[in-house]
């Protein structure tokens, strides 16, 4: 059964021929900011249509997307789908209840603490002389609009290099810790043999990730 809605090109019952109209296209909020964040349980595969109900109630919504291949019927395309199956986030504004999300098609309630209480997305607190970090929220959607959860897109090969070749390691987990090319792996993978408290280390990593030494000189 299909979850998108269905309108009448006819006032008349009798003589309506129906129609099926795409849910509106992901569009994430301009900011977090102003807002106290829920989440909300979704009915299944109902995502979509409870975000378009909550803002059609006047509710703020963010729907995190991921991209993946499917295939269907011997073909393979390009689908979007929600990142946390069954669940979105609200935003309630000052002055502003849950009252009119009653009843809106798609939802199943918020999820909730120990306590019955809807719980709250912590928002970061102002440091004193330092900038307030970012929202929880908005650091995933920087997350989602870098492409992290873009799984169909061509992976970022990245540079070539030679086996033995020495390179400087970029990631953060590594970073600016010298390594040597072991071999170029597929879909722009290198693996490296890097000193790891004393002892050498086969690790795997992205070619984007190195540099060579005389570049990072």
């Amino acid at each position: 059964m299909t979850n998108l809605p269905r309108f009448a090109l006819s006032a008349d019952p009798g003589q309506a021929h129906y129609f099926t109209a795409p849910i509106l296209n992901h569009e994430p909020p301009e900011t977090f900011e102003g807002f106290t964040w829920f989440v909300v349980v979704c009915n299944p595969k109902c995502e979509r249509r409870a975000q378009l109900g909550l803002r059609r109630a006047g509710y703020q919504t963010y729907l995190p997307q991921t991209k993946r291949w499917v295939v269907h019927a011997r073909k393979k395309e390009e689908r979007e789908n929600p990142l946390f199956p069954r669940y979105l986030f609200i935003g309630i504004k000052p002055g502003q209840d849950f009252f009119k999300m009653r009843g809106v098609d798609g939802v199943e309630g918020l999820v909730r603490d120990g306590y019955g209480v809807p719980a709250r997305i912590p928002a970061p607190e102002p440091r004193e002389g330092q900038e307030t970090p970012p929202h929880p929220l908005a650091r995933l959607l920087e997350r989602e609009l870098a492409g992290e959860f873009d799984f169909a897109r061509e992976p970022e090969k990245g540079p070539t290099f030679e086996p033995g070749e020495p390179v400087v390691v970029t990631s953060w987990a590594f970073e600016r810790r010298q390594a040597l090319v072991l071999s170029m792996l597929s879909k722009g993978r290198v693996e490296v043999l890097i000193d790891m408290f004393g002892r050498g280390a086969r690790v795997k990593l992205k070619a984007t990730e190195l540099q060579r030494l005389e570049a990072a000189e």
